[in-house]
């Protein structure tokens, strides 16, 4: 077996997508694997990166979407129709999102539906596909993720944590930033210790301070661009992760899976994705609500609940989650060793 796995990002990109694949390639066995990375996703560079990935001299070929920088380009697309249709080569596009892509970037993606196989890395995200597209059901297949961040080897009780309300993940549009500045300010009054870990893309750094700007005075820590064990770190001595995503929690957010894989107790909105265990764990707020809720978990909390907590959260990433990222490895080679073109 021979696997190319592709990806329009890999760090130092900042690009969860491009994490995810560099944790996967971590814990390949590489004469099995290769990984093709390029910045140069033009169509007119599509020539050449088919003569890149050939060298590899592939069976099969992964490739990871959307990424950073793929950005708008259809190379990705068009790679899919040519291996698929034009090659005897076995082509698999893992999907990362499409519930709630904008109309254009869903339009964009039924191009990856001529691949042989298609990866969903969550159940939601495989029915919202089937419920536009049902007769794609023998080519979709799920590979549940897991958080790029390892949890520490020795948790801290609630008491020992240091910072009490965190937010977490990258600093971009569409992530509910607005929303825990909000909030934030509206504890400002309380003496709450309130840090933000997280990632800053060049082209969204304006955005960002723009958002600082609206919120003076405002007594934050910042942790950027941090290291993944020194996020553990961080996320191991805070007590309340607080993540207001417009869409609501869903299973496929990396930063919830890290957040309680570090033991922090999640906050979080609702929204049309989320399931019944995580309603189980996070407490669902709305932006008029949370202030109230972060300031009572934080006064009733103790350490024989939180323990109790993180029981929970340990059970729910047993049952539902892969243990690690050599589980996802195989469950890939299990992909790409499925007959190429029959339905299983």
């Amino acid at each position: 077996m021979s696997i190319t796995l592709i990806s329009g990002s890999y760090p130092p990109d900042i690009c969860g997508v491009g994490d995810y694949s560099f944790c996967l390639m971590n814990n390949t066995n590489r004469h099995k694997w290769n990984l093709f990375y390029t910045s140069k996703w033009g169509i007119r560079f599509i020539k050449s990166i088919i003569k890149g990935i050939n060298k590899t001299n592939p069976q099969t070929i992964i490739l990871q979407y959307p990424t950073e920088g793929y950005g708008w380009s259809l190379t990705p697309q068009l790679l899919s129709i040519y291996y698929s249709l034009f090659t005897k080569k076995k082509f698999i596009v893992t999907l990362h999102e499409f519930a709630n892509r904008t109309t254009k970037a869903k339009l964009a993606t039924l191009l990856f539906f001529f691949s042989n196989k298609i990866i969903f890395t969550s159940s939601f995200e495989k029915e919202a596909a089937l419920k536009l597209f049902p007769k794609l059901n023998t080519k979709i297949r799920v590979i549940n993720i897991i958080s790029n961040i390892n949890p520490p080897t020795i948790m801290k009780s609630w008491d020992e944590r240091n910072l009490d309300l965190v937010y977490f993940g990258h600093l971009r549009p569409n992530k509910g930033l607005e929303d825990f500045f909000y909030v934030a300010d509206k504890l400002k009054s309380t003496q709450i210790k309130i840090g933000i870990i997280g990632q800053v893309l060049n082209q969204y750094e304006n955005y960002f301070e723009d958002i600082k700007k609206q919120f003076p005075n405002l007594n934050i820590s910042f942790f950027f661009n941090k290291k993944s064990n020194e996020v553990t770190e961080i996320l191991n001595n805070s007590k309340i992760c607080f993540l207001p995503f417009p869409d609501g929690l869903s299973e496929r957010r990396g930063s919830f899976l890290a957040a309680i894989s570090c033991g922090t107790y999640v906050i979080s909105y609702n929204g049309p994705y989320i399931t019944s265990p995580l309603k189980q764990i996070a407490k669902i707020v709305d932006i008029d609500s949370a202030k109230g809720t972060i300031l009572h978990v934080k006064e009733n909390m103790n350490n024989e609940i939180h323990k109790e907590y993180m029981t929970k959260c340990s059970s729910y990433l047993q049952e539902n989650i892969p243990k690690d990222w050599t589980e996802i490895v195989n469950k890939y080679e299990s992909i790409a060793d499925e007959r190429k073109k029959c339905i299983d």
